[in-house]
């Protein structure tokens, strides 16, 4: 009898925690943070081209109002094939916006043109035009609009940037394209920043150069790389199986870095499920920066003239964080950016992610202990930038 309550006992766990696996492959963002107990508010940014962008406000903590007092502002941009909810996919106890919210800061989740919460004032998805961008337009367009909404809303003159991988990207081209919103950032923070690549160099020249890869999208008109959400399903059960799941692991961990120790079983379904949509423009272009090895515009396009953006213009003081076994931005690269952005005079400081050698790109994101290693001192250092940089003139 004890034996069989034992088992009840373990199936009824067991289908608990699937249901809010469940919950979290398809919430959406606003029941997300309302059912972890915060307070949640849905804005939208009006790109000049006509793009309509979904942005997110956790105004202040669980069961606070730190709204009353003094307001410091903090804007997180997504990295490539993700949205705002990379920030709090996780939960209270480890992702970042809830860490950042619980220590007083007013939050904001920020989405760039392409993914779900974004659409267009007369543009559909199914039109062609929709899809032609990249992180130039990131930069020119969508981190601007955003960046005015907030301070629109909140009164305040300037925000704190933090970027993962392509959110990062997205900072040094705004501010590279329109160096004005140096002006209205307190600082930036780059998690993995995405912006030299020659570590995948030649996996992008075998599939450019003896696949055509480019060509062919560019021939059959492929747009955006959109996978459909029954294949999304099917994926996620196929990756989620005991039989399947190493193959699974091992394909993504050759092309991140394996870290398997910080491998949350429970969120592969979440993971897979809120995969969000990206142009080809967007995938290709970084194929020209690993292919050129130069952080360089889209210009004529993958083949086109190679420009570099013009990181002089850059002022906002700027922190990397990075991996030490991320594959995809990896740590010669990001010193590489350290060593350019420190000779126009706008590093602050590199570092490697503290206590855990293993972290790879998306455990930025996704690891299991992300709260401990790395949201407990990075929020800690965003306490020092405001400190050392915030000299707010309220509006």
């Amino acid at each position: 009898m004890k034996s069989c309550s034992c088992i009840i006992l373990l199936v009824s766990l067991l289908l608990t925690v699937s249901a809010q696996v469940l919950k979290k492959a398809y919430a959406t963002v606003p029941q997300l943070v309302e059912s972890a107990g915060y307070p949640v508010e849905k804005h939208y940014a009006h790109t000049s081209d006509g793009y309509i962008l979904q942005v997110y406000r956790i105004p202040h903590g669980k069961g606070t109002n730190q709204m009353d007092g003094e307001k410091k502002a903090i804007v997180l941009f997504h990295g490539l094939i993700g949205g705002c909810d990379n920030f709090i996919i996780m939960g209270p106890r480890k992702s970042l916006a809830y860490y950042l919210a619980d220590a007083g800061y007013d939050v904001w989740l920020a989405n760039l043109r392409g993914n779900f919460y974004t659409s267009h004032r007369t543009l559909t998805r199914k039109d062609p035009a929709f899809w032609k961008y990249s992180f130039d337009e990131h930069g020119k367009y969508d981190a601007p609009a955003i960046i005015d909404k907030i301070l629109e809303v909140t009164g305040l003159s300037r925000v704190l940037y933090i970027g993962h991988s392509m959110g990062f990207t997205t900072l040094l081209t705004m501010l590279a394209q329109r160096p004005e919103y140096n002006d209205k950032l307190i600082a930036g923070v780059g998690l993995a920043p995405a912006a030299y690549l020659n570590n995948i160099q030649r996996f992008v020249h075998f599939v450019t150069n003896n696949i055509k890869l480019h060509k062919i999208l560019h021939e059959l008109d492929v747009g955006a790389i959109k996978i459909p959400r029954k294949y999304l399903k099917a994926l996620s059960k196929y990756c989620t199986s005991e039989k399947n799941l190493d193959h699974c692991l091992n394909f993504v961990y050759s092309i991140v870095g394996d870290d398997y120790g910080q491998h949350d079983l429970n969120m592969s379904n979440v993971m897979i499920m809120r995969i969000q949509p990206a142009s080809t423009q967007q995938i290709l272009h970084y194929a020209k920066l690993a292919e050129t090895g130069v952080l360089t515009s889209w210009e004529d396009g993958f083949e086109g003239r190679v420009k570099p953006y013009n990181l002089s213009n850059i002022r906002t003081p700027v922190s990397l964080w990075y991996g030490e076994n991320d594959k995809l931005t990896a740590t010669p690269e990001i010193l590489r950016l350290a060593r350019e952005l420190n000779e126009t005079g706008a590093l602050h400081s590199v570092r490697p992610v503290p206590q855990w050698k293993k972290f790879n790109h998306l455990d930025f994101v996704y690891a299991k202990d992300v709260g401990k290693i790395l949201n407990t001192p990075l929020v800690a250092h965003v306490k020092e930038l405001f400190d050392q940089f915030d000299k707010r003139q309220v509006k």
